[in-house]
């Protein structure tokens, strides 16, 4: 199935490492010119060396996603290269693992500027860049976390719980323009920013998927694709759960004892 991609403009932040990588890899192989971020230039050089060894050239730099002058001068960088951008994906994120109660307001404030805030930067960018073409798609990362909390990691649930909710407003505001806005929500995705969470606790996390095991990035990749294209024409105002039936029932291990 041609997804219609070919020639599309998509800027995927925190493109460099995990889900972001993989939709990175994913959405060029299809066609797409494609940009990316990422918070250090080591990170957006290794990404890229890797992608150019796959026959894949894509345009990066260093952002501070939550800085508005920061993430706004890259959007009309995109725009300058590309003469355009059609798909923006929010994927960057931060994962705090602390009890809300012991949560310094630093560390608060980081968490909800690089999680929400630079979501809203990407609906202010859509607004402009997006509309200017027509239409388009804005695609947000939410997190399991949003739906069902989990002790010591409160404020990235709130942050995330957020997203959802903002997705839908911002699917409203810009249906006008020929924008869908949707989320994705990851369950236990197996990437960098999980990797010390999951070596110790594989057989646990596992037994609260029906699928009995953890996904991988580009099992949500391969989502995020169908939610950037044409084939989900009719999908707006919503978050779609790509976690394999985390907790679809209480007691998803008993199938599999």
């Amino acid at each position: 199935m041609d997804v219609n991609l070919r020639g599309k403009v998509a800027v995927i932040t925190g493109g460099t490492t995990g889900i972001g990588y993989a939709a990175t890899e994913l959405f060029a192989r299809e066609g797409a010119k494609v940009a990316i971020c990422s918070s250090t230039q080591k990170n957006v050089d290794q990404a890229l060396s890797t992608l150019a060894e796959k026959g894949l050239e894509v345009y990066g730099q260093a952002v501070d996603v939550s800085n508005r002058e920061a993430i706004l001068a890259f959007a009309d960088r995109v725009e300058e290269v590309f003469g355009g951008i059609d798909i923006w994906v929010s994927n960057a994120g931060t994962f705090l693992k602390m009890k809300l109660i012991d949560t310094p307001e630093e560390e608060w404030h980081k968490t909800m500027d690089v999680n929400l805030k630079s979501v809203y930067y990407g609906g202010l960018i859509a607004a402009d860049k997006l509309r200017k073409r027509g239409g388009g798609v804005l695609i947000n990362a939410a997190s399991f976390g949003a739906l069902i909390p989990v002790l010591g990691s409160g404020a990235y649930a709130a942050s995330k719980a957020a997203v959802i909710n903002m997705t839908g407003s911002l699917a409203g505001e810009l249906a006008p323009f020929n924008i869908r806005v949707v989320g994705f929500i990851p369950g236990l995705i197996e990437t960098p920013m999980t990797a010390d969470f999951v070596a110790t606790k594989r057989e646990s996390l596992a037994s609260q998927v029906a699928l009995n095991r953890l996904g991988t990035p580009d099992e949500v990749a391969n989502v995020l694709l169908f939610l950037a294209s044409d084939c989900a024409s009719y999908i707006t105002g919503t978050s779609v759960e790509i976690a394999g039936g985390k907790f679809c029932v209480q007691n998803p291990a008993n199938a599999w004892a």
